[in-house]
């Protein structure tokens, strides 16, 4: 990769505020899937749950199959009830996981009979987050958090965050509180609701702001501070790579709390404005926010 260039700058006075969740207050929810790895993604909602000061709400989609013999598979057992059963025992490993992070947070469980994709669609009308894992399968699980994501991102008003099954859930704290949050910028309308969401997380806790602008055309979008709104991070720097933003955003995020990422508009569909290898190579949590997301996050505790 070529060195990219750096801008370290202050946030300038903003002419107009940041927009504010509407959700404030809402609870955090994240997806379990079956027989996933969903550990380290109930770790992370735990921890920004009791930050926020709001419940946690563990929910899962359960599709059972049908056919052949009503109920019952070829060896006679019921496919049905061992599914469920499978579904609640994972409900109360993710519970036991939450409570190690924060003992004292309200928690709600939600298992519902009906596609994962609906299900969180749903969920999403009255949370302030989603959250999903990397469950870690090869490539089978990666077409399934595709799916998965593609549903959700740009098709829901509040931020997705992907935890990867590899995310060290403890890197905030060994970063002393100063772990910095990242963002990606391609200067289209897709990146404001990001850069407004990274700039408000990054102040609220006291962290640098990182601005990532990659890509072959990268010198037309400069090196100026992009509006931040309201929010007053420690310090934002610009980072200006000639490399493909997947690569640059991972490098940056090495030792970020958060990389945060828009949404655009690629024909009938709406996309993250960078590719699924991010998630394969970033080694902290990646929110995919919508345009119209201001998201208001509290400080750390």
């Amino acid at each position: 990769m070529s060195d990219p260039m750096v801008s370290a700058q202050t946030a300038g006075d903003p002419e107009t505020p940041a927009p504010t969740s509407t959700r404030a207050g809402a609870d955090v929810v994240v997806g379990v899937p079956l027989g996933g790895r969903a550990g380290a993604a109930v770790h992370w909602a735990a921890a920004e749950a009791r930050d926020r000061g709001v419940a946690l709400r563990l929910v899962q989609g359960l599709v059972v199959p049908r056919g052949g013999y009503p109920g019952r598979s070829f060896v006679g057992v019921d496919a049905e009830q061992g599914l469920f059963l499978l579904a609640r025992q994972e409900l109360r490993e993710m519970r036991l996981v939450a409570r190690r992070v924060a003992p004292d947070l309200p928690i709600v469980e939600d298992l519902v009979e009906s596609d994962p994709v609906a299900v969180l669609r749903a969920q999403a009308r009255v949370a302030s987050l989603l959250v999903l894992g990397s469950d870690g399968f090869g490539r089978l699980g990666e077409l399934t958090l595709g799916r998965t994501t593609r549903g959700l991102a740009g098709e829901v008003a509040v931020p997705v965050v992907l935890v990867p099954h590899h995310c060290d859930a403890r890197a905030r704290e060994r970063a002393e509180g100063h772990a910095p949050v990242v963002v990606g910028d391609d200067g289209s309308e897709g990146c404001r609701g990001a850069l407004r969401f990274a700039a408000l997380r990054a102040a609220s806790r006291g962290v640098p702001l990182v601005v990532v602008r990659a890509g072959k055309d990268v010198r037309l979008l400069g090196e100026d501070v992009p509006e931040l709104g309201s929010a007053r991070p420690a310090g934002v720097r610009v980072v200006l790579a000639e490399e493909r933003a997947d690569r640059v955003l991972a490098d940056q995020a090495r030792d970020a709390e958060l990389v945060v990422l828009g949404v655009g508009e690629h024909g009938r569909h709406r996309r993250p404005q960078t590719r699924p290898g991010l998630v394969r190579r970033a080694t902290c949590p990646v929110a995919i926010v919508p345009p119209g997301a201001g998201g208001r996050s509290r400080p750390s505790r």
